[in-house]
């Protein structure tokens, strides 16, 4: 019988699950938030929150990097059109 290896994915849109598993890794709170270029205790309290997707495993907290990909297109503020004033 042959071992099953699980090989982290990187978080592009697009990418094949890792092969084997047929879904992307969840990572942890502090590799999400490298990702995302925040301080972990700030993701873990918007996760409390619901702010953010995640997932509780009993007492871990893990996050998908696909969902966090999807979470920062839907809240991303696009800028006004037209020109701005000078003050």
């Amino acid at each position: 019988m042959q071992a099953l290896a699980i090989v982290p994915t990187s978080p592009t849109e697009g990418s094949p699950p890792t092969p084997g598993i047929g879904f992307t890794p969840l990572i942890d709170a502090k590799a999400a938030s490298r990702l995302l270029g925040v301080p972990h205790t700030w993701l873990l309290a918007h996760a409390r929150t619901g702010k953010i997707p995640h997932h509780r495993l009993g007492r871990y907290v893990r996050f998908n990097p696909d969902d966090l990909q999807a979470w920062l297109r839907d809240t991303r503020i696009e800028p006004h059109g037209g020109r701005s004033r000078a003050r």
